[in-house]
């Protein structure tokens, strides 16, 4: 088949996510299965074609994004009439395709749901109850900081914003001949906040090589040290993750916890999130330590000096650090509201915590302090089940099925008007 992907990140120049790492690793993964593949994406330093690992990619330089959906149209029209592409794949985020789609409306379209806006919107700000205002503004004057009547000062223009971006990508799905969701729950969200056809909507979870310094990792290491990696805000958890902290210690005073990421803003306007969980913690603060964000290629040392890894999301679509705490074979503690639940096979290569719940996350946590053997079988089996089921093979057949899927819809009910 002859691929094109539409995708504003992608490494190096543009790498800021998970977006940009899937794109990545699934364009080499289709590449090296014999296909054609070509990428189109932004740069903020250069522009031009290049061949890389034997995948064509066109960077446009332009470092605003939506500038880009609306210049990226034309370049694809044209390489398209050279190349006559079989399908063509863009991300649910800003619709980025929308623009090569009007250019091309012939062509089989395969939307991959990320994280839309409006799931952004409704996991990061909110509008608090009146009791919580209150308690807001109070903490606020007490703090001496200005008084702020919510989470986010700014949650009204957010949420209009998003409401905006809503509309666009949910048109653009419509649009699609198959929308293909990361994890099982993802795709369930979007049928039905979107109104999708749900036979359209097919799991195809992204591509995932570890690295060896993961895999080398023994797996019965016995730091005592509880590790949460992620950035620190709202929708991650962390704040659940250190009210089960003073628990966790009353059990096993001897450990230690480490909180691995960007700081983001917290629930009281103008402190920020490491700010806000020390007030929380003063009781326990000898036994955290803030580490601050880290590369990519510092995660397996990280990893390699933890016992036990926490990531009890809100809800979250399919973090990478599972997959790498698997790799490493960690005894993972994760958010049964997201892709977590498959990742980790039902609970059966980790345990499982409903999200806003720190007495489960304390009592799971404890469960694998107590008993290390139990946290030494876990990790091995989400070491084995990462490898059996996230593999390039596997992953890469049940994409190429997906993309046949969206060329033979497209062909049965003809051209888009």
């Amino acid at each position: 088949m002859k691929i094109a992907f539409i995708s504003y990140e992608y490494p190096p120049d543009t790498a800021y996510g998970g977006i940009a790492t899937y794109v990545y690793q699934a364009a080499r993964m289709l590449q090296q299965r014999g296909h054609h593949v070509e990428v189109f994406t932004g740069s903020e330093r250069r522009r031009g074609m290049e061949t890389e690992d034997g995948v064509i990619v066109h960077r446009l330089l332009e470092t605003n994004q939506k500038k880009f959906i609306e210049l990226v149209g034309d370049i694809f029209a044209e390489r398209h009439q050279e190349v006559k592409f079989d399908i063509l794949e863009g991300p649910d985020c800003l619709a980025e395709a929308r623009t090569s789609l009007a250019k091309v409306p012939d062509i089989p379209l395969v939307v991959k749901l990320h994280t839309p806006a409006i799931l952004l919107l409704k996991l990061n700000y909110y509008e608090p109850a009146l009791r919580k205002k209150i308690l807001f503004f109070l903490k606020s004057l007490l703090h001496l900081k200005q008084p702020a009547w919510g989470y986010n000062p700014e949650f009204n223009r957010h949420r209009k914003h998003a409401l905006r971006l809503n509309k666009i990508e949910r048109l653009h799905a419509l649009d699609a001949d198959e929308i293909v969701s990361p994890s099982q729950d993802l795709g369930r969200k979007m049928i039905a906040e979107w109104g999708l056809k749900s036979e359209l909507v097919t799991c195809v979870p992204y591509p995932y090589t570890p690295i060896e310094k993961l895999l080398e990792i023994p797996v019965n290491t016995q730091t005592q040290v509880v590790t949460f990696i992620g950035r620190l805000e709202v929708r991650k958890g962390v704040i659940d993750f250190a009210n089960a902290i003073p628990s966790i210690l009353r059990h096993h005073p001897q450990v230690k916890f480490k909180l691995v990421g960007s700081v983001e803003p917290s629930p009281i306007p103008h402190i920020n999130m490491q700010e806000y969980l020390e007030q929380m913690l003063q009781s326990a603060i000898n036994s955290v330590e803030f580490v601050g964000g880290v590369s990519p290629a510092e995660i397996p040392n990280v990893l390699a000096q933890t016992d036990i890894c926490v990531f009890p999301s809100l809800w979250e679509n399919f973090p990478c650090v599972c997959l790498e705490a698997m790799a490493a074979g960690r005894g993972i503690v994760g958010s049964n509201a997201g892709g977590m639940l498959d990742m980790l096979d039902g609970g059966r290569v980790g345990k499982l915590v409903s999200p806003r719940q720190p007495q489960q996350i304390a009592d799971a946590v404890c469960d694998l302090l107590t008993n290390p053997q139990l946290r030494i079988a876990l990790g091995k089996a989400a070491r084995e089940h990462l490898l059996t089921t996230y593999n390039a093979h596997r992953i890469s057949e049940l994409q190429e099925a997906s993309y046949q899927r969206a060329i033979a819809h497209r062909k049965k009910i003809g051209k888009r008007q």
